[in-house]
Parts: C-alpha cells; structure tokens; sequence
C-alpha cells in the first residue's frame, strides 16, 4: 500500500480537488507497511486507526464544508492599517547547506528516501529512510539533517549528506521533537509505558531526560486499538517547543483532554521541571483538540504560547507566567485540515490558507482578533489588500514548509500558475514566479536567495533565483512527498 494510491482513491472518492496531510498521512502509512509481524497487534492497528481517522475526517466533514462555503461572506475589505507592519528578521542561515532543498521521495512499493538538491539544480546526496517513521529533522539553521531510530539519532550535513555525528536516545515512540533557536539543544518527546522529556547537548552529545505526567485515560478522539478498547498506553499526543531564549522548554500533551501544560528551564545546563497544570485543576480551564495534529510557536518574547488545531481551526492562547489560557480565536475551517497555518517569523500574525485556494484568513496574535475569510481575486489586475491575484492557490493543508522569506517581509504562494510573491502583512502580490508551473508547494533557501517548488504531479522540482529568474527543471526520480524544512504547518 503506497501513500499516492491512497490518495489517489480519497481523491477519486471525494471527486474534488484535494491536497494531503502529508506528515499526518505518511507517518500514519509508514506505521502500517513497517509494523513487522513479530511486533504487538496494536502497532498495526494504531497505524490504520490514524489513517482512516486522517481520510475518514476528510470524508465526514465534506458534505458540512460544501454547507458552510456556500454560507460564508467573503466580502469584507481588509485594511492594511488594521494589520501590524512585519518586523525586518536579521538573515542567519547563510551556510552552504542551508541552501541545499532536501526532499522526501516515495513510490509505491519502495522504501522512502531523500534527495538533495543544491541551488544550481544539481542532485547532490541521497539518503535511504529505513529507520524510523516519525520523521526525518532539518536543524534550526537548515545546515543538518537528523535521522531518528530506534536508539540513536544520526546527522548529516545538509550540503552533502554526509555523516556528522551520531547522538544516543532513549528507548520509546517519538511523540514530538523541537531544536532551540540557539541550535544547542534538541528535545525529544518520548513515549515508553508514560511519557518523558529527553534534552541532548548536540554540542557534547549528552542528555538529560525528565518524566512528564500524563493520564492513562487521555481521551483520544477517532482513534481505537482493538482488541483494547482504546490506545491508552500505546498513543499519546504532544508537541514540545523552546522559549526564544533556548534556556525555558514547554510540553503541550494530552489536548484530547484533560490537556496538560508543563514548564521546563536551563539553569546552568540542568534540565528542571518548573510547573505544570492541568484542565480542570486549580481553576484552570482548557480547551480541547479532537485529532493528533497541532502546530505551536512562542511568541511576545516568550510571554505567550500560541497553538493551532488542525481539526477545528481553533487558535489557542496560554499565558506562559501562570499557565492559564488566555483566549481562543475560533477560524472559520470548514474541513479538518483543511487550513495550513503559517506564523510569521516576528511572531505578529498567523495567515490561515485554505488548502483549495478558495480563501484566506489572518489573525493579529496580539489583538487576537481574525481578519477575513476574503475570496481570491479572479482577474489578475485586480489590486486590493489582502489579496490574491491568481484563481487557485495550494498554501494550505498540513504543509511541510512555511513558505516565507528569511526577512519575514513576503510569503511565497503556490499556484496553478506559477509562484505568487506576496507582501506581508496586506498579501499584495508583488511578482509571479515560474508562470505556466502548476506548483505544489515552496522552500526558500535560507539565504531567501533561492526558491524551490515542487509541481502538483510530485515529478519535478524548479530551482529559480529569488527573482524568478534562471530557472531549472529537475526531474524527480520517484513522487515527491515534501520538503524537509526547519519549520512546516
């Protein structure tokens, strides 16, 4: 069973435009055609369960986004006033191998692997992808990548995949990871019987792990492992992610409820616990996220923790000092995952693009109030705030790549013609890319001074200058399934 053909029923079965869930999808399946017959019955069933529970939400909610798309105002003018200017982000990844675009490559009936491609358009490293189906890493400068196993974690440059390095981890299911933006610590959320918090030094190798509490009875909706009556024990789900300073560390677990908040510091390289709280427990009061995927980023210099639900759209706010919730803006998502959430580098908004095309929505984090949805122009003269000038756009859906500039000043759309460069914070286009390419998705190199698009068939990939100009076409040995990028939706 491959990933495409799957898709390709859903697709046929829905009759619609669709775009995937990539990371959910292909780790889901990865999980199925790499559970071994000697392994527990659960690790088949877990992996199904996630993948029917991905394209069953998919199928469920399709006949109440045909309801609400035809009720939606997509009218409303959109001020550039009313939107904060972006903050002009300082240009650090400038190595070599963060140039580089690697990509993750899959056929059907075939292991999945990498593939390097340097700004020249030149396939330089391959890397086969036999070890573990969590995921494959790009590190917070884009200049390694990380392999995770079974008990280690393998580097390798992101400029020729050679071996770096290789890193002990312990034992357990990887439930999240996050690299600090100092890029000297990376955190492993693990999974063994109760659930841990793994810190590795990457500069000496060593590490530190805590326990983290989590309830045996974590509700997790949509998802079953007969012949027990629930995952519990065998699933969990979390994301962990650093403070802007590297030294304070956050667990967001359990969001199926009771959702759980634990606080972590680097005092003097010891790894401490520092707080946590739970729904329900001393007054506090969280919401709840009905599937395995959430997107996170702290923002206001690590005063506030920002997390999007991929089942329902809403964004959630914690104020960090006293781990309670601070608001919900509720967007208007029509299907699960059916927005990609892409947040600013200064941490000001956070643009919410339908993976259609249809429309785009925009929240102003520290206002916490949502602008849009509006409707894509048609006509490509049409100019107007907040903005796009082509019919059809692919930014949205649990995308690999947050596809904006270094500087934080454009985001970079992908169309059915081409690539839209759009002006943070109105979308005013300011060039089109590559016209005639029916784009997939983008990667800026992180320099900004290369951009990658990979086409809707998954067969090619063009290399361009950040001006468009000197384009190349590779060709791609298998089907592209994404980008490995430092920060995805």
């Amino acid at each position: 069973m491959s990933q495409r053909w799957t898709e390709a029923e859903l697709k046929a079965a829905l009759d619609e435009v669709y775009q995937p869930a990539p990371w959910l999808l292909s780790n889901s399946i990865a999980a199925v055609r790499r559970a071994r017959p000697r392994r527990p019955a659960w690790a088949w069933v877990a992996g199904i369960a996630a993948v029917l529970f991905a394209f069953g939400s998919i199928a469920i909610f399709e006949s109440v986004r045909q309801a609400q798309m035809s009720n939606q105002s997509h009218n409303s003018p959109i001020k550039a006033p009313s939107l904060p200017q972006p903050i002009p982000q300082p240009i650090t990844r400038t190595s070599r191998g963060a140039q580089v675009a690697w990509l993750w490559i899959q056929s059907q009936g075939r292991q999945p692997y990498l593939i390097a491609v340097d700004p020249s358009g030149r396939s330089v490293a391959r890397l086969d992808m036999s070890a573990d189906p969590y995921g494959v890493w790009r590190s917070a400068d884009g200049a390694t990548i990380y392999a995770p196993s079974a008990d280690q974690i393998t580097a390798y440059a992101a400029l020729d995949g050679k071996l770096q390095r290789i890193y002990a981890r312990n034992a357990g299911s990887i439930v999240g990871d996050t690299f600090s933006p100092d890029g000297n610590w990376l955190a492993l959320l693990l999974l063994n019987g109760g659930l841990q918090l793994q810190l590795i030094d990457l500069q000496t190798g060593s590490s530190q792990a805590l326990p983290i509490s989590h309830d045996s009875n974590a509700s997790l909706p949509g998802m079953s492992c007969n012949p027990n009556p629930s995952c519990t024990g065998m699933v969990a789900w979390g994301l962990a992610l650093f403070g802007p300073d590297s030294t304070r560390l956050y667990a967001l677990t359990d969001w199926g409820g009771p959702v759980r908040l634990s606080a972590f510091n680097l005092t003097g390289a010891k790894f401490v616990q520092t707080a946590t709280a739970v729904d329900g427990q001393q007054g506090r009061k969280y919401a709840t996220c009905g599937g395995p995927a959430m997107a996170a980023k702290i923002i206001e210099a690590g005063r506030t923790l920002v997390a999007f639900c991929h089942v329902d759209g809403a964004v959630w706010f914690f104020d960090l000092n006293t781990l309670t919730s601070s608001g919900i803006v509720q967007s208007n998502q029509p299907n699960p995952f059916w927005l990609s959430p892409i947040f600013t580098p200064d941490g000001q908004l956070l643009y919410l693009s339908q993976g259609s095309g249809e429309s785009m929505q925009v929240i102003d984090l520290a206002r916490r109030t949502l602008l849009g949805p509006v409707s894509t122009p048609h006509d490509p003269n049409q100019n107007g705030p907040f903005g796009w000038l082509i019919t059809n756009a692919y930014a949205g859906y649990v995308a690999s790549t947050v596809p904006v500039s270094p500087d934080g000043l454009k985001l970079y759309a992908a169309t059915i013609d081409g690539v839209m460069v759009l002006r943070i914070p109105d979308l005013k286009p300011l060039a089109k890319l590559a016209p005639g390419l029916k784009a997939n998705e983008v990667w800026i190199s992180g320099d900004g001074q290369t951009i990658y698009a990979t086409s809707q068939d998954y067969k090619t990939l063009v290399v361009m200058r950040g001006d468009g100009t000197n384009p190349r076409m590779v060709n791609l040995p298998d089907l592209s399934g994404g980008f490995i990028a430092s920060e995805h939706g």
